[in-house]
């Protein structure tokens, strides 16, 4: 009876809302990100969120303009510069880039429409450089392709996983879960 009664007047917690997006997002983005892993997806959404405050910051704008890629997209992006027209934008063939696994993404920025990365690569970098800073000082379990020692990516950033390319391959092959 006492417990019984104790159980009246504890607190229950009360659920917790959904955190409100502070800033909204273009449809590229949102197809982009809907094309993630659904585990890698309220990562690289708040990820996002971070990105479009650190852009407006300088007064541009950060849009994900690419997310998950089939290999058949990989290797027409790997062709690029090879044996189609055009410069190289890749060193990964399909199967061997995040994005095949769907968490990865790549941002671009822009002033209005204008694509900023090209034409001013030094605020980019500060702005890429800022941004993952802020996820790392956040705690999001991402990685930045500015941080690799070969191939530096600053647009890139991809979701932990823990698991190599081959492990993910492996997992994909057997329809097992990239993230488990």
């Amino acid at each position: 009876m006492f417990s019984r009664l104790c159980s009246l007047f504890r607190r229950k917690p009360k659920p917790r809302p959904a955190p409100r997006l502070r800033f909204t997002v273009d449809a590229r983005t949102q197809r982009n990100l809907a094309s993630l892993d659904l585990a890698a997806q309220p990562a690289m959404r708040a990820l996002t969120q971070i990105a479009k405050g650190v852009a407006q910051s300088f007064k541009i704008d950060a849009r994900v303009i690419s997310g998950h890629r089939s290999y058949n997209k990989q290797q027409e992006i790997y062709d690029q510069g090879r044996t189609t027209p055009g410069k190289i934008v890749t060193y990964a063939r399909p199967g061997y880039s995040f994005h095949n696994f769907a968490v990865a993404i790549d941002f671009g920025l822009f002033d209005g429409e204008t694509y900023l990365d090209a034409a001013e690569p030094e605020l980019c970098a500060r702005v890429y450089r800022s941004i993952w800073n802020n996820a790392e000082a956040e705690g999001l379990p991402v990685e930045w392709g500015g941080n690799w020692k070969r191939l530096r990516d600053t647009p890139h950033f991809q979701y932990r996983t823990g698991l190599t390319l081959q492990q993910m391959r492996d997992r994909q092959k057997t329809g097992l879960p990239i993230i488990s």
